[in-house]
C-alpha cells in the first residue's frame, strides 16, 4: 500500500468506529490532540500499554487518560503496526471524511498572498451559489502563483492563477513560431 493509501485506510477506519461509537466529533478532537503529540510520547504511552494486548478486551484508554478509549486504542494500534508516524495526516484525513459526512466539501485554494477575511467568504458563497454545497477552504499561500488563484475541488483544477496565463500565452507563441519568425518583402 502507498503511503496515501495507507493514511486513507486508517482514516475510513477510525471513521466506522467512531460513527459506531455516535462519537464523530470527540474522535476528531481526539485525533488531533494525540496528532499533535511526538512520535515518542505516542509510543511511550503505548509502551505501559503492551502487555495488555495480550488480554483479551484490554484497553490502552489508561495509557491516554486524556482522549477517549477508543481513539487511544486506535493510536496504540497504529503504533503497534509501526504507522505511528502517520497519525498526523490520518486526523486530517478523518477530519475530511467527517466535514464529508455532515455534506461540507472541502476546496484547496493556493493564492500568493494570504486572502482576507471577506475574499475568503465571497468565494465560499460562490462555490457555495454554483454547486448547492458548503465548503471549506483549505488555504495555502505560494508565491509561484504570482496573481489570481488555484483551486481544487476533489480532482478538479480550476486554474486562474497569472503564471497558468502566461505558459499559456508562451505555448501559443511557441506553437506560432513560424509565423512570428517571417518578414513580409
Amino acid at each position: 500500500m502507498s503511503p496515501l493509501q495507507v493514511v486513507e485506510f486508517y482514516a475510513r477506519r477510525a471513521l466506522e468506529l467512531a460513527a459506531s461509537a455516535s462519537q464523530l466529533e470527540t474522535w476528531r478532537a481526539d485525533l488531533r490532540t494525540v496528532a499533535l503529540m511526538t512520535e515518542e510520547e505516542v509510543l511511550q504511552n503505548c509502551a505501559s500499554c503492551t502487555n495488555n494486548f495480550e488480554l483479551r478486551g484490554a484497553s490502552c484508554g489508561p495509557c491516554f487518560p486524556q482522549i477517549a478509549p477508543g481513539v487511544a486504542d486506535f493510536a496504540c494500534l497504529l503504533a503497534r503496526h509501526g504507522r505511528h508516524g502517520v497519525l498526523k495526516d490520518v486526523a486530517a484525513e478523518y477530519a475530511k471524511l467527517v466535514d464529508e459526512y455532515y455534506g461540507i466539501w472541502h476546496a484547496e485554494i493556493v493564492t500568493a498572498v494570504p486572502l482576507d477575511e471577506e475574499t475568503e467568504q465571497r468565494l465560499i458563497s460562490r462555490l457555495r451559489e454554483m454547486t448547492g454545497r458548503d465548503f471549506v477552504l483549505d488555504k495555502r499561500v505560494d508565491p509561484v502563483v504570482i496573481g489570481g488563484v488555484v483551486l481544487r475541488i476533489g480532482d478538479t483544477v480550476y486554474d486562474r492563477s497569472v503564471r497558468a496565463k502566461v505558459l499559456a500565452l508562451r505555448s501559443a507563441v511557441l506553437e506560432n513560431d513560424e509565423t512570428f519568425g517571417e518578414t513580409s518583402s
